[in-house]
């Protein structure tokens, strides 16, 4: 990233980096004995057909994203874990002795430190376009989703009861071990039934392990904070009751128990947490990354000075569109 900058900024700025004067006045990057030097121009027109215009998109992505989010803690993490993954899949791949080899392979970039640009650029985008998609929604939605579907915090707790069965079982063995969950929830349930205390039995079963500890805590949750067929569950439970059949989620089966349930904030209180879910929803339309990103460029009138460079990225725009 820091070296194509430093190129581009060579190519654009006439003068500067110790550069060799042509006769036609264009700057020498190359020179040979009895044959016409490489001009400063002539590697430009070199980037600009080879993947010159997804390279300054990211130039110019960098430049805004890092102007409206700075570097937090979170980001850190997020680019150290990261790494750390990459390490250990390169060393999977046999390629421990050679990390740069490994990601030239992979992410077609030069380093360690061109990859955590990369991160960084990566987790600054899904920062605008999340915000990007809150914005989108509209007052239509906001006050539809707030009539209809939202309701007051829930204080819940669960446990879970996982399917254990491998990626790549077969559809029988899905099936059994999709039934064996499922007998062994309905068998806390009637530990349940016994008069067992829910959150000893969080402790014993739930394969949750943040909250089986907890008694099977999952705190104040509401619509987007768990899977929507668990929270909606919950919603129709009586306050201190359990859930007397398995409530089954893409994490498996939960037993389910409702502490308490507030009453239903204000919209102007509850609006972030809407705008939050819906946008979540918008987000995951098809093409919607790239229409967030070219709205970040809009925003702030990106204006191309290279006709060629304007028409590529128009073509790169419509196609993702």
């Amino acid at each position: 990233m820091k070296k194509l900058f430093l190129i581009l900024a060579c190519l654009l700025l006439i003068s500067g980096c110790g550069h060799v004067k042509l006769s036609n006045g264009e700057n020498a990057v190359v020179t040979f004995d009895g044959i016409d030097a490489i001009s400063s121009e002539d590697l430009y027109k070199a980037l600009k057909k080879d993947g010159g215009t997804s390279k300054i998109i990211t130039l110019i992505d960098t430049k805004l994203l890092n102007k409206l989010y700075e570097t937090t803690s979170e980001e850190k993490n997020y680019i150290k874990d990261a790494v750390k993954t990459a390490k250990k899949n390169a060393k999977d791949a046999g390629a421990e002795d050679n990390f740069d080899l490994y990601l030239q392979y992979y992410y077609g970039l030069s380093n360690e430190e061109a990859f955590e640009d990369y991160l960084s650029l990566e987790y600054k985008r899904s920062l605008w376009v999340t915000d990007y998609a809150k914005e989108s929604v509209n007052e239509k939605q906001l006050n539809e989703y707030y009539e209809n579907v939202y309701f007051g915090d829930i204080d819940a707790k669960h446990i879970l009861i996982t399917i254990d069965a491998l990626s790549d079982a077969s559809s029988e063995e899905k099936t059994e071990a999709e039934n064996k969950a499922l007998e062994k929830a309905n068998e806390v349930i009637s530990k349940l039934k016994e008069g067992k205390n829910f959150d000893d039995l969080a402790k014993e079963y739930s394969k949750d392990k943040t909250t089986a500890s907890k008694g099977g805590s999952l705190g104040k949750i509401n619509i987007g904070d768990y899977d929507s067929d668990v929270v909606n569950a919950l919603n129709n439970l009586e306050v201190g009751k359990y859930s007397e059949t398995p409530v089954k989620s893409s994490y498996g089966y939960h037993i389910l128990y409702k502490v308490s349930q507030d009453d239903k904030k204000e919209l102007k209180d509850a609006e972030d947490h809407i705008r939050t879910v819906i946008g979540n929803e918008i987000k995951a339309e098809d093409g919607f990354n790239n229409k967030a990103l070219k709205a970040l460029r809009e925003k702030y009138k990106t204006n191309f000075k290279d006709e060629e460079l304007q028409k590529e990225y128009d073509k790169l725009m419509a196609q993702y569109e």
